[in-house]
C-alpha cells in the first residue's frame, strides 16, 4: 500500500513539472535590428582607415582605476578551479601597470592597418588583417566585436 503511494505521487510530480514547467522566452528576431529607436535609411556603412590612439589622460585614469581595485581573497589551494586567481590578477595588473608599455605596443598595433565601420548604429567593428608567416598574401579580415550584443553601443 506505502509502495503504491509513493508511486502515485512521485508520478504525480513528474507529470506536474513536465506540464507546468516554465517556457523558454526568446526575444522574437523581427528585422534583426539592434540600434536604438527606428531603422535608418541614411546610415553610413562605410569603412573607414583607423589608428588605435590613447591619451596620458586616459593612461592615468586607467592607473587609478587599477589602484583602486578592490580583490576578493582567493578560496586556499583553489588556483583556478572557481575563476581567474586573485593573487595571480594581482601581479598582473601590477605588469600592466609598472611593467607593460602601452605606448609601445600602440606602435606595434598601429603598424597593421585598422579599419572601423559603423553597424546598425553601433561602432564594433574594428578590423585588422591577419597576417600570415612569410607574407600578408592571402589576408583575411577579422572582425572583433563584444561578447554581448549592443556591448559596444553602450
Amino acid at each position: 500500500m506505502l509502495f503504491e503511494i509513493l508511486a502515485a505521487l512521485i508520478v504525480g510530480v513528474l507529470l506536474y513539472c513536465y506540464l507546468f514547467r516554465a517556457k523558454d522566452e526568446t526575444l522574437p528576431m523581427g528585422d534583426g535590428w539592434w540600434g536604438a529607436g527606428p531603422r535608418r535609411e541614411d546610415e553610413d556603412e562605410e569603412i573607414h582607415p583607423f589608428k588605435i590612439e590613447t591619451s596620458e589622460e586616459e593612461l592615468k585614469d586607467l592607473f587609478r582605476r587599477i589602484d583602486d581595485t578592490r580583490y576578493a581573497e582567493p578560496l586556499e589551494g583553489s588556483r583556478f578551479n572557481y575563476g581567474f586567481n586573485s593573487k595571480h590578477l594581482r601581479k598582473v595588473v601590477s605588469y600592466w601597470k609598472e611593467g607593460f608599455s602601452w605606448k609601445k605596443q600602440l606602435e606595434v598595433l598601429n603598424q597593421f592597418p585598422h579599419f572601423k565601420t559603423k553597424i546598425e548604429e553601433c561602432d564594433p567593428g574594428i578590423y585588422h588583417p591577419l597576417l600570415i608567416e612569410g607574407g600578408a598574401t592571402n589576408v583575411t579580415m577579422q572582425p572583433l566585436f563584444g561578447i554581448v550584443p549592443g556591448e559596444m553601443c553602450n
